[in-house]
């Protein structure tokens, strides 16, 4: 039986925090406001969706997003969305290798026709049995009862449930979820973290040998 192998986006398997923060400062442009530093708006990249443009318009957002600025942000974004973002190191064959004996679905903060674009640029959307983004939970990280629905309604049979991610969020979500933990370590949060995770794998090929190991 296959295991399941749950996989965080940014920070895990990619890093698209440079495009992101230029999108962000050619819309602020385009309303008239100054430019914020790249280092301070890849900070907000790993927030829920409303947290993100909250923190990136401040001088517009109030109380609600409003829906010309989400339309004229995911517009741009998109058409920019692989100018810097590339898959980290091997990324792509790890995956290939374990879609062979793993369910693998993945789970972002970012709208899910943006990473179904964004995995199709990359070339590796086929692997996946789902994918789950920022409009399919009302509530956000870390939060499992949306993620337990999707899962139940896959119909997959699976022996073990994994989550590898990098950071706090994807640890208590991987603990709330009965998910054993691995910490993707070359991702944005290396320090250490709060909470013991189950397995740690220092790079991309680490994830390899953790499944050879477990089964």
């Amino acid at each position: 039986m296959k295991n399941l192998i749950i996989f965080n986006l940014d920070g895990t398997l990619l890093d698209s925090r440079m495009d992101m923060a230029l999108s962000v400062n050619r819309i602020r442009k385009l309303y008239q406001l100054p430019e914020i530093p790249i280092e301070v708006l890849k900070s907000f990249v790993d927030k829920d969706t409303n947290t993100f443009y909250k923190n990136c318009f401040p001088e517009i957002i109030k109380e609600t997003i409003p829906e010309d600025l989400k339309t004229k942000f995911q517009i741009h974004y998109a058409e920019h969305i692989i100018d810097n973002t590339k898959l980290y190191s091997n990324i792509q064959q790890i995956l290939e290798t374990l879609s062979i004996k793993n369910h693998m679905v993945l789970y972002s903060n970012k709208p899910e026709k943006l990473i179904e674009l964004l995995l199709k640029k990359l070339q590796v959307y086929s692997l996946f049995s789902a994918i789950l983004g920022s409009e399919s939970f009302e509530n956000k990280k870390p939060d499992p009862e949306k993620i337990i629905k999707v899962i139940k309604s896959l119909n997959l049979e699976f022996s073990n449930l994994f989550f590898a991610g990098n950071s706090e969020f994807d640890i208590v979500l991987a603990k709330n979820l009965n998910a054993k933990f691995i910490w993707c370590k070359w991702g944005y949060y290396n320090n250490r973290l709060e909470q013991a995770p189950d397995f740690i794998a220092k790079s991309p090929e680490e994830l390899l040998k953790i499944f050879e190991e477990d089964t």
